[in-house]
């Protein structure tokens, strides 16, 4: 899980397999302007299309030729909520894991995952690539390397920054962000 801020500032920069209108002037555009001709400023939300692949087994019907499903959401921040939400609630057994932890208490994170399946970590060493790990070409060109990441990351004051300029936009994620799931994964309010 990520925080909802960081998580839609990397939608705006690599929206994989969603589909919304955005543009780089305003993104995540949460709620339509200026920018979004054919919808009045202010009114509604944005919806989106993510596309998931789907397991076609035996004889169901296969969604589409390309076997993939199309899930509408009402905006990012609904995607965000319902995706979060849907795993926190199954009921099986399953971890959670904060990509904050994960960067910055690393060893203690992984040797509790570790421990959590029934392991140990191999070594208490870990090795840090500064480089992006996901590479420079598809879908990744431009990510950050770790160093990056660090500074981003680490500082709160950056968290809003690019992100959430518009007043409509911030005033929906506010009012539609699912506080107390923010509030049990310990992200700040925005």
């Amino acid at each position: 899980i990520k925080d909802p801020i960081t998580w839609m500032a990397s939608m705006c920069r690599h929206s994989y397999e969603a589909r919304w209108r955005h543009r780089k002037e305003h993104c995540p555009n949460l709620v339509p302007n200026k920018w979004d001709r054919g919808r009045k400023p202010g009114e509604g939300s944005m919806g989106l299309k993510v596309k998931f692949a789907t397991q076609h087994i035996g004889d169901e019907p296969i969604p589409d030729k390309s076997n993939k499903t199309f899930v509408e959401y009402t905006s990012l921040v609904d995607l965000w909520n319902v995706w979060y939400r849907d795993w926190h609630n199954v009921d099986f057994p399953r971890l959670m894991v904060r990509f904050e932890d994960l960067m910055f208490h690393a060893e203690d994170t992984v040797t509790e995952i570790c421990k959590c399946g029934g392991g140990t970590m191999r070594s208490k060493k870990l090795r840090y690539v500064e480089d992006s790990a996901k590479g420079q070409g598809g879908p990744h060109a431009g990510s950050a390397g770790f160093l990056a990441s660090l500074i981003t990351y680490g500082n709160s004051t950056l968290r809003n920054e690019g992100i959430l300029t518009d007043a409509r936009d911030l005033e929906y994620a506010r009012k539609h962000l699912d506080k107390e799931l923010m509030d049990m994964f310990g992200y700040a309010p925005i």
